[in-house]
């Protein structure tokens, strides 16, 4: 049996960041039982979309499988078709953050070229899958069969992640992939420690796959991991990639000290909450090596946070950050525009908390239902009513009107307005930018934020 994995390209102009881990892990699972696999990463090597026919001609797959976000499902269906033109027989089968959150408008779509959809975590269905089980005892799949499409029960979370192998990066150039957030150090790559969170954020959609419950590999395990990303591949600099890596004080210290113990000279960085650290935690993190959290500080106002069920307050940001900057840590501040029940007011108090945390990097963006959060559940009539193409949906590569949102009088044109106002009130730099931007374009609206601005940079007004 000979499997091929791929993972599409997105829509965005920018290679991608980091390679995909899951797609790894798979392969890891069927290469232990000895299954021939191998992985395409189209959104890398993008040049190599075009001869799709020759490499399925070369390799002779028995079952396809495709990883798929959002941003990448409309080429996961061209895949699939062209593979189903040329090869019908081939089992194709799709799993990731976006089939998870719709897996019958997924097969609808597909149009008969997708045979399966993957619920959540997919190493274990998917190796059901290729060792040929019958479709209706295999947990965690929607499949197509003489046009109907099946539900079966879904697949429990693994409960215990150390019984997974490590993930086939080999079978990636991960060289190539310029690394998650700012840098300190290359060559660098990511890996995850634990899988799920228990916080019930109204924005996220990374439940559809890890689901609720944090689940954590052992400190050795993890640090073995570590260890051979340093002696194999030469990595200087690593990123936790986990949805809330901590979460649990204890855990967080045994891999700092397991990572001091074995004297690994390794940069890392993070994804954290600020209710979620303290001193002590942070002290160790820098002592071994970390010298970049994330925080999802999100908004200024302490309406929006509870909208959004964020379950943090803006004293906790303000003590997280002090506590961060007083360990010697730097902190990367992500911010978001247009959440539930957003209104000028509310971006005010946002830039204004961001100007008073002063985080070394910072990032506004403007909130987007994704599909398998509650927030695109929420209003998933009216979202799927409008028809929006799901590469309008992201509103790449430029500022498109189609991108929805929703919960807020205020429309995506102003959130973009905003969102530049919010980066010039946070940088000169972009301040310079945006005025030079605005006189090209005659545009007069941005000229006249840029000065206002530029007078009085410590006061919002928008």
């Amino acid at each position: 049996m000979k499997v091929l994995l791929i993972n599409p390209p997105t829509f965005q102009e920018e290679k991608p960041s980091i390679p995909p881990l899951g797609l790894a892990y798979i392969a890891g699972v069927l290469r232990e039982r000895h299954f021939e696999v191998d992985i395409i990463d189209f959104d890398l090597e993008r040049d190599k979309f075009r001869n799709l026919a020759k490499i399925i001609d070369d390799f002779c797959p028995d079952i396809l499988g495709i990883a798929a976000l959002t941003l990448q499902v409309d080429n996961a269906y061209t895949i699939a078709k062209i593979v189903k033109q040329k090869s019908p027989e081939i089992l194709v089968v799709v799993g990731g953050p976006h089939p998870s959150s719709l897996p019958e408008r997924t097969l609808r779509e597909a149009k008969g070229n997708i045979d399966i959809v993957v619920i959540g975590e997919g190493e274990y269905t998917f190796l059901e899958i290729v060792k040929g089980k019958n479709l209706e005892d295999i947990e965690g799949i929607f499949y197509q069969k003489n046009n109907r499409i099946f539900k079966n029960a879904l697949r429990p979370p693994i409960a215990n992640l150390d019984e997974l192998p490590m993930p086939a990066r080999d079978l990636l150039p991960i060289h190539k992939y310029r690394g998650w957030g700012p840098l300190k150090k290359t060559p660098t790559t990511h890996l995850i420690a634990s899988r799920g969170c228990p916080f019930d954020c109204i924005f996220c959609s990374e439940k559809s796959v890890f689901g609720n419950r944090h689940r954590k590999r052992g400190p050795q395990k993890i640090v073995d991991e570590i260890e051979y990303l340093v002696n194999t591949y030469g990595m200087r600099e690593l990123a936790f990639y986990d949805d809330l890596f901590t979460l649990n004080k204890t855990q967080v210290l045994n891999i700092c000290k397991e990572i001091q113990n074995r004297k690994l000279k390794i940069d890392w960085k993070t994804l954290s909450r600020v209710n979620t650290v303290d001193a002590e935690m942070l002290t160790s993190m820098k002592a071994s090596g970390c010298w970049l959290i994330s925080y999802g500080f999100e908004s200024g106002s302490q309406e929006i946070l509870n909208n959004i069920r964020k379950k943090q307050t803006i004293e906790q940001c303000l003590q997280a950050a002090e506590l961060t900057r007083k360990a010697g840590i730097k902190f990367f501040g992500f911010f978001m525009l247009g959440n539930v029940g957003e209104t000028e007011k509310t971006i005010c108090q946002t830039i204004q908390l961001a100007q008073k945390l002063r985080p070394d990097y910072f990032q506004f963006t403007i909130v987007r239902p994704d599909p398998g959060s509650y927030l695109y559940n929420l209003y998933r009539n009216d979202i799927e009513n409008a028809k929006i193409s799901w590469k309008e949906y992201y509103a790449f590569p430029k500022k498109e009107n189609k991108m929805p949102v929703v919960g807020t009088e205020l429309s995506t044109v102003k959130l973009f307005q905003y969102k530049d106002a919010a980066y010039m009130y946070m940088s000169k730099k972009a301040l310079l930018k945006n005025l030079i931007k605005g006189f090209i374009a005659t545009d007069v609206y941005r000229i006249k934020k840029a000065f206002a601005i530029l007078m009085k940079p410590q006061r919002c007004s928008l």
